[in-house]
């Protein structure tokens, strides 16, 4: 009977054992290493973009006024390979130049990681002088006013221009042009063009609105008032209304730890220099989901000479971008150099009730006096 039991348990065993190396064996047969997962060619319409494997990488230059909002791209892959997400699927690369889109190819047993970004062919005039003035530059309408003192002969001038490195110019530089009427600049650059407008006005330059944050091109960086941090630059959450910018700054407003003051400042290596002579409002984006004051405080260098600035978010556009204009008090004259941003000034939800949320600001701006 020991004999019987022993020779069940040793077979019993033994054919678990093969079961295992049968089982190794099938699926190591399985395994495919050798597949391909390099992306080879990926267009966006008949633009190619240039592929780092090495990298991960790939970068589409594609010419200005395309809609980056919805993309197909055309990728071209090995045999048998597939990629997530389907190229029929339409991508939103307007923030690609930040943050990339990550496409992953997949073969057999293996896979690959592309960071993919698509942005706009672009070249800009960066700067633009004659002598010691410089001109203002509307980079939307690409069209640039300087102001000379009045007596200057406009029919011989020589201007300094400043633009996107490794585009051309006409007129060239150091030549003497005659401003007399408005003067047409090209930039050339990769295959494109892109045409400036200069006019020459004789007279004092009047003072110009002066852009503090906007998320994208002029973003500071907020300190935390009783918040761990500002998140700046943030994405927009609603670019189909009055603000359509991509981005904005932001923080989470707790609701039983949150005082009327926090928010976040500008101040110390980030402070400004506004003189309440020249400059009497501001003007801010807020995007919130209450009603209730918002409160902007001023200061001079040293948290010196302080005033305290309201407007109402109003209940008819609640969850809504609205353009709130904060007025400098008439007397002032310290300068302001210190801007803390309290997008809800109600402390502990007294008088608006008030729960956790993210809030967000933009577009902040300092308006010269009409």
């Amino acid at each position: 009977m020991k004999t019987l039991k022993y020779n069940i348990g040793f077979g019993l065993a033994f054919l678990f054992f093969g079961l295992i190396l049968a089982c190794k064996k099938d699926v190591g047969s399985s395994l495919d290493l050798n597949s391909d997962v390099d992306i080879l060619s990926f267009k966006v319409g008949n633009t190619a973009g240039t592929v780092d494997k090495e990298k991960g990488s790939i970068l589409v230059m594609v010419p200005e006024g395309i809609n980056l909002s919805a993309v197909k791209p055309n990728i071209e892959l090995p045999n048998g390979a597939k990629v997530q997400p389907a190229a029929d699927v339409p991508q939103n690369f307007m923030f690609s130049g930040t943050t990339p889109i990550t496409y992953k190819v997949f073969n057999g047993n293996l896979y690959s990681t592309y960071q993919v970004t698509v942005k706009e062919i672009k070249a800009e005039i960066t700067a633009f002088r004659i002598g010691d003035r410089s001109g203002i530059i509307d980079q939307g309408t690409k069209a640039i006013k300087i102001y000379l003192p009045i007596g200057t002969d406009l029919k011989s001038l020589t201007p300094s221009v400043e633009f996107t490195s490794g585009a051309s110019i006409t007129p060239g530089q150091g030549g003497v042009i005659n401003f007399s009427s408005p003067v047409k600049y090209m930039l050339s650059y990769m295959g494109q063009t892109f045409q400036y407008t200069v006019t020459a006005i004789l007279g004092e330059q009047p003072k110009q609105i002066i852009q503090i944050y906007n998320g994208e091109t002029v973003v500071p960086h907020f300190d935390g008032l009783g918040v761990p941090n500002v998140d700046s630059p943030f994405p927009n959450p609603k670019m189909n209304g009055i603000n359509n910018t991509p981005f904005c700054a932001s923080f989470i407003r707790d609701r039983d730890k949150g005082e009327g003051w926090h928010g976040g400042a500008l101040w110390n290596a980030n402070k400004v220099n506004i003189n309440p002579a020249d400059y009497t409002r501001f003007s801010m984006m807020i995007l919130k989901d209450v009603e209730g004051d918002v409160q902007l405080e001023i200061q001079s260098d040293g948290e010196q000479n302080k005033d305290w600035l309201r407007a109402s978010y109003v209940k008819e556009h609640v969850g809504e971008w609205q353009e709130l204009i904060f007025q400098i008090p008439a007397g002032r004259k310290a300068v302001i150099n210190n801007i803390l941003v309290m997008p809800h000034e109600h402390g502990k939800d007294q008088p608006v009730v008030f729960e956790t949320q993210r809030m967000y600001w933009d577009e902040l701006k300092a308006l010269p006096k009409q």
